[in-house]
């Protein structure tokens, strides 16, 4: 997505009156610059300036972006491929802003090379640009959700030029920069969304009987078995909790 954000620069060639003779397509590859002078100097590569050399150089947790400790968000989930009324709600783990840094390197001929290629990008990079895709397809939701990423420039272009070249060597300007991409990490998609759900059935049995002094009849939870000579007829309430694991307190009261 960055690479095609930069892609597609044209620039010209001029001659001594200013006039455009060519046009020349800048090739993007993904490699460190390293990696790229070491194929111009060997002779066997097929590499020709001017190239635009892009490579991550890390990856790191934005603190910046953490607001909360909500640890996940529920979306409707579609259960079927054609039918959208078959959905169901799932629960996703909430994913980690990560801050991408990706190096620019830009290697060209001609100082005028430079020049158009900076100005490609420098005017919409004022400050940042906005990458937009969706949260990842497998997660099968049934809308399609939008997140836009800031792709913030650093704002300095470091130009390199040769001091000292031996006579069979080219020249060539360098310019490096660097980008940071405000993106996520999704953690993986639940298979079973509804496997965790727990069932407490609880029996409560009347204990007046064993309580004689209590004025009002009461529930336990303890098992008891009356005599056959007391001539009571079991009193059993059946009290059915349901939930999933994101219950925390459950609390009732009986009178």
């Amino acid at each position: 997505m960055f690479m095609n954000a930069f892609d597609n620069v044209v620039i010209k060639r001029y001659n001594i009156n200013r006039v455009a003779e060519s046009q020349v397509q800048v090739r993007y590859v993904y490699a460190p610059k390293e990696r790229v002078i070491f194929d111009l100097v060997n002779k066997a590569q097929n590499i020709t300036l001017p190239v635009i050399a892009v490579s991550i150089a890390s990856v790191s947790r934005s603190n910046d972006r953490v607001f909360n400790k909500i640890p996940g968000f529920y979306f409707n989930k579609s259960t079927s491929d054609t039918s959208p009324v078959s959905a169901s709600s799932a629960f996703f783990r909430a994913p980690v802003p990560v801050d991408i840094t990706v190096n620019m390197s830009i290697l060209a001929k001609f100082q005028t090379d430079m020049d158009q290629i900076l100005s490609n990008f420098i005017p919409y990079s004022n400050p940042y640009i906005v990458l937009s895709w969706k949260i990842p397809a497998d997660f099968n939701l049934i809308n399609t959700y939008e997140i836009r990423s800031e792709v913030l420039w650093s704002g300095n272009v470091a130009l390199t030029y040769p001091a000292d070249i031996a006579s069979n060597e080219k020249f060539r300007v360098a310019g490096d920069t660097s980008f940071t991409i405000k993106g996520w990490l999704f953690p993986a998609v639940p298979t079973s969304p509804t496997a965790n759900v727990f069932y407490i059935d609880a029996n409560f049995y009347n204990t007046s009987v064993i309580n004689l002094s209590s004025t009002y009849d009461s529930l336990s939870g303890g098992t008891y078995t009356y005599p056959s000579s007391a001539a009571i007829i079991d009193d059993l309430e059946v009290v059915s909790l349901s939930g999933n694991t994101l219950t925390q307190y459950v609390s009732s009261m009986i009178y």
